[in-house]
């Protein structure tokens, strides 16, 4: 990006060595595990280069302090319209995700030519409103599902990230440390690059084009292989459960085993956790769609919306309208 790079104008720095300052957009309830890996991997590139080559400032259009989905509070400081743009524009995801203060802003870096970049919430923030038919974009898996289920969205992948026009949509997550490595490196030499990737414990950076691991059933660290088979066609089938007869002879197990390995494994039966499975998607889709009910109910394996409603009392100790409500109190 040899077009958005200022010259280093601080104190003992190569007046000739490329600055790119960074901007970092936050909303309350950002997702706390992207900031961190943001800034870990912008104070880290700066150690290695030895001065500040990736100036930052968080910002956000509730300035003040703002509290994640967690436990951390960050100061930002005001967003104001069109002015006080930097290089890179990246804009964290999280349960107050909205395009409302962040839209204007990434309209102006896209007049300047300068790179954008949205984790997670803020891509499907993005997704939504945009809905882009001519380049491809993506979110986090779970919003893809969601996405999927609400709307048509042909150009919606599940890679890692998918870059078009200066505007990059990221999965975000875990992911974010990977991907923040990959975009300094671009302004790195190959081994400030790699020393970076050291520094931060990194011995590979998946690249963009990666599929992202959708669901459970791919850490396959935690789980045995037969029990990741059997979750893998649970969180394929939600709309048309399968029976437990049926899923064990699809992994090559006797039904009686099956339920074993889900007793042992997991301390609960294979009906069970495949309703959880079931549940888990419908709460996704009633919290951020506004699809009727009798419509989450059928996406989600339920004959009818009465049936979803206690199969989610039982879970939860509430209702799916009970929840809706809930979440529109909160956004009103």
């Amino acid at each position: 990006m040899p077009d958005e790079i200022a010259q280093a104008t601080d104190k003992g720095a190569d007046p000739t060595a490329p600055v790119c300052g960074i901007e970092i957009f936050v909303q309350p309830g950002f997702w706390q595990v992207e900031l961190a890996s943001i800034l870990s991997a912008l104070n880290t590139a700066n150690d290695v280069c030895g001065y500040e080559r990736f100036p930052w400032q968080i910002t956000s259009d509730h300035p003040g302090i703002v509290h994640s989905n967690g436990d951390m509070m960050v100061r930002a400081g005001p967003s104001i319209g069109e002015q006080y743009l930097r290089q890179v524009l990246v804009v964290i995801g999280g349960t107050g995700s909205h395009g409302g203060g962040w839209m204007a802003r990434l309209r102006a870096m896209q007049k300047i030519k300068r790179r954008v970049v949205l984790l997670s919430g803020a891509a499907t923030e993005y997704i939504k409103a945009t809905n882009p038919r001519s380049h491809p974009v993506t979110t986090n898996w779970s919003d893809v599902n969601v996405l999927s289920e609400g709307g048509d969205y042909p150009t919606l992948t599940t890679h890692l990230a998918e870059d078009a026009g200066g505007i990059m949509t990221c999965a975000g997550g875990g992911h974010t440390l990977e991907l923040m490595v990959a975009i300094l490196s671009e302004q790195l030499a190959p081994q400030e690059a790699a020393e970076l990737a050291a520094q931060l414990m990194l011995e590979h950076v998946r690249g963009p084009n990666r599929d992202q691991p959708k669901g459970m059933s791919h850490s396959s660290n935690f789980l045995e292989k037969r029990l990741q088979s059997a979750i893998r066609l649970m969180e394929e089938t939600v709309e048309h459960p399968l029976k437990v007869s049926e899923l064990a002879q699809e992994v090559g197990v006797s039904t009686r085993q099956l339920e074993r390995l889900f007793l042992i494994n997991l301390d609960e039966t294979p009906a069970k956790f495949y309703k959880k499975i079931r549940l888990k998607r419908a709460q996704a889709l009633i919290t951020d769609t506004r699809m009727p009910l009798i419509d989450v109910a059928l996406a989600c394996g339920f004959s009818d919306s009465s049936s979803l409603a206690r199969a989610y009392r039982l879970e939860y100790a509430k209702t799916p309208n009970q929840l809706r409500g809930e979440k529109g109190k909160a956004r009103g």
